[in-house]
């Protein structure tokens, strides 16, 4: 075989008339979650933070699309987040900017987070979009949920901690006492050596003492043989079916993490209506969530910690009654079943939000905050789901549906959009462009 001529960069300064929708490959992940997802619902949902006048803000879908990208992508940094969509071409399309637009900047998308959209009902719905989709698609079971918490990294130092006990003011003297005599001075001597050489033992900080001056919610938290860390607090429900969370909540590092339990089943209820199991680790397991379960009506397959069963020939008290009965539950088959799901699930999927996704630590301060980014990384699990399974189950039907609903390419080329297209409506997926690559 000859050598072919050699390419030099005079191809880069030539402009070429190229359609974004020819560039992007069908089977691309982002192409595909907009074929299953109506992004419409983010505009309903954010209308009540916008006014009726004023200048034009940056579209919502791109700002809640843009912190979907970083949970899928696995960065961290919104300044990383714009610049990778700025390189790539099916992340322009997935935004529905064209070739030469520029993107928001940082600022913008923060300054939403932190300010506008801090109380998350705008994420709460986009989670729960992404559960109702996966039940449309059928990628749920909805008989059993497995359960499970996991700590992450507060976005605060350890230096930050400050004493949380304030100076204590002297009581008043109570009127007609008479005033005690002035004690005489201390006369002051040299302490004897101490009779040991051992070093002095420091003052353990706890959450009872101190506070972070800079995230009041963080906790500190730490194991044996480790460091203690400032840290918020996770729980997530996973169905067994396609591994689809279909429930999570952001909280303190504090209380028992049994309490956990009914508010991921309030969340859960409307998707898991055949709900009849729940399995979870003995860090759940106490005389409440037993008795909650069975008032639900759920088999609860929690193991019991050691010192939760009874010891010798005492009477049995109704605590340990419902222990010896989740440990007689979590030995039978259905436990064996249930602990294995556990692991494989719900440990599973918080494993990916943290290794894949943005869950490692903390972006944002505040449980609130924290709560939202629990919110986005479980809803671009969801989405992973959609892509990986939701195809198998629909067929490519989908795929020329949006294509004829499609408007007609423009017969001259353009470098921008139509204003009155939003983004995510396919503006810049089918015009064509003059672009030059240098």
């Amino acid at each position: 075989m000859a050598m072919g001529p050699e390419k030099d960069k005079a191809a880069t300064y030539q402009h070429e008339i190229v359609c974004l929708d020819d560039l992007v490959p069908g089977e691309d992940r982002y192409r595909r979650l907009d074929e299953l997802v109506d992004w419409s619902f983010i505009r309903a949902a954010a209308a009540s933070y916008y006014a009726d006048q004023g200048r034009p803000s940056i579209d919502p879908i791109v700002l809640v699309k843009l912190m979907l990208v970083g949970a899928l992508e696995g960065i961290g940094s919104m300044r990383e987040v714009l610049r990778v969509a700025a390189l790539r071409l099916d992340l322009r399309r997935f935004l529905g900017y064209g070739l030469s637009e520029r993107l928001p900047v940082h600022a913008t998308v923060s300054v939403n987070q932190t300010r506008r959209f801090v109380d998350g009902r705008l994420f709460e719905q986009l989670f729960s979009c992404s559960v109702a989709l996966c039940r449309t698609h059928d990628l749920l079971d909805g008989t059993h949920l497995s359960i499970d918490g996991f700590h992450v990294e507060a976005n605060a130092a350890l230096s930050s901690l400050r004493a949380s006990l304030g100076a204590v003011e002297p009581a008043p003297p109570a009127p007609d006492v008479p005033a005690a005599p002035a004690a005489p001075a201390a006369q002051l001597s040299l302490a004897p050596p101490p009779v040991t050489t051992a070093p002095p033992q420091g003052r353990q900080s706890s959450n009872a003492t101190v506070v972070s001056h800079t995230d009041p919610d963080a906790r500190l938290r730490h194991k044996p043989g480790q460091r203690p860390h400032l840290q918020h607090r996770g729980q997530v429900a996973v169905d067994p079916r396609y591994r689809c969370v279909v429930a999570c909540l952001g909280e303190r590092a504090s209380g028992h993490e049994g309490d956990a339990i009914a508010p991921l089943l309030d969340r859960a209820r409307f998707v898991t209506r055949g709900l009849r199991s729940i399995g979870a680790d003995k860090g759940f397991a106490c005389k409440r969530v037993w008795a909650d379960c069975e008032r639900r009506g759920l088999v609860a397959f929690i193991p019991p910690q050691p010192n939760m069963l009874p010891r010798g020939q005492s009477a049995t008290t109704e605590s340990q009654r419902l222990a010896l009965a989740a440990r007689g539950r979590c030995r039978s088959a259905e436990g064996i079943w249930a602990h294995a799901r556990r692991m494989a699930d719900s440990e599973g999927v918080i494993s990916e939000a943290k290794l894949e996704g943005t869950l490692a630590r903390a972006r944002c301060r505040g449980t609130p905050l924290f709560h939202v980014q629990v919110l986005v990384d479980f809803a671009a699990i969801n989405c992973k789901r959609l892509v990986r399974h939701a195809r198998a189950a629909t067929g490519l039907a989908a795929a020329p549906a949006a294509a004829a609903s499609m408007p007609p390419a423009p017969t001259e080329c353009s470098s921008g959009t139509d204003p009155a297209l939003t983004a995510g409506a396919a503006a810049s997926q089918v015009w064509s462009f003059s672009v030059c690559l240098n």
